[in-house]
């Protein structure tokens, strides 16, 4: 039951335009570098994060994600930054594999206020393997039982304004829009993502520190789909957040800070009827 349930999925979520072809992630707060290259060196420091995601667990090749990234501000040039992240996101017999660079530019448009602009390009690999598929119909002409993979160029773009009180980030992905020329994928293209981000820091106390936030996000072909999020510092050392995406889950994160180093993990509790099959979702993250 479970794998027919997967296989369902698949198909669903693989229909031309009507896909949801980025990885998602529960604490894009942590890392919203990976959904935005605006963010190339707005950090005090220099991050290496790693953020790992296991999606519906309990049910057989169901999604899983895994994201190094790296990015800095440029020797001699602090209003320029660099950086690259490479991930691997993986659906049944769908996987893509890819290397992003980005480079940005800040600008100062007052006493504490930075705006950043910023661009990446991109190339992977994307794969529909069926030889491992149950196939239960063997007529059906949109099972070819082989695997498939084309490369893909890319790029995403964005820009993010930040001070002390908020920030705000608008950015899209997969501008190119290739299609794909395969015989599994001849119907199929990449599509555009958009993503609005946008939060606020609420100091309580000298201890305490509330920042809500929200993320809306959608393509050209599906519905917007928001995320609302409330995260609680205290003495910026340990955090508690709560997150509700629209009809899909709620999710409880716990993050730890020491000095440079970072670990948040969230849980992802799903909403829909799929929660009957699977034990959540499970994402982690280092900094």
């Amino acid at each position: 039951m479970k794998k027919i349930i997967l296989i369902k999925l698949f198909f669903i979520f693989s229909i031309k335009v009507f896909s949801q072809q980025q990885p998602l992630y529960s604490q894009y707060m942590l890392n919203s570098f990976l959904i935005n290259p605006a963010l190339a060196g707005t950090d005090e420091t220099s991050p290496l994060k790693l953020t790992l995601r296991q999606q519906w667990l309990g049910i057989e090749d169901a999604p899983s994600t895994q994201a190094l990234s790296y990015h800095t501000t440029i020797k001699n040039l602090d209003n320029c930054g660099l950086g690259t992240f490479l991930y691997r996101d993986r659906f049944g017999p769908v996987s893509q594999t890819g290397l992003h660079g980005v480079f940005s530019y800040h600008l100062k448009i007052s006493s504490n206020t930075n705006l950043s602009f910023g661009l990446s390009m991109s190339g992977f690999q994307y794969v529909i393997d069926e030889t491992g598929l149950n196939i239960i119909n063997p007529d059906d002409p949109s099972i070819i039982g082989k695997k498939e993979t084309c490369w893909v160029p890319d790029a995403n773009t964005g820009l993010y304004l930040k001070n002390p009180l908020f920030y705000i980030g608008i950015s899209s992905t997969q501008l190119i829009q290739k299609k794909f020329d395969s015989q599994t994928l001849n119907m199929g293209q990449m599509v555009r993502h958009y993503y609005l981000t946008s939060g606020y820091n609420w100091v309580l106390n000298d201890d305490y520190i509330l920042i809500p936030s929200v993320l809306f996000k959608g393509t050209d072909y599906t519905p917007l789909q928001i995320d609302l999020n409330a995260q609680l510092f205290y003495k910026k050392s340990i955090s508690l957040a709560f997150s509700y995406r629209h009809k899909d889950a709620s999710v409880v994160m716990l993050g730890l800070k020491k000095d440079r180093f970072l670990f948040g993990y969230a849980f992802d509790y799903t909403l829909r009827n799929l929660s009957t099959f699977n034990h959540g979702s499970h994402e982690l993250d280092w900094v």
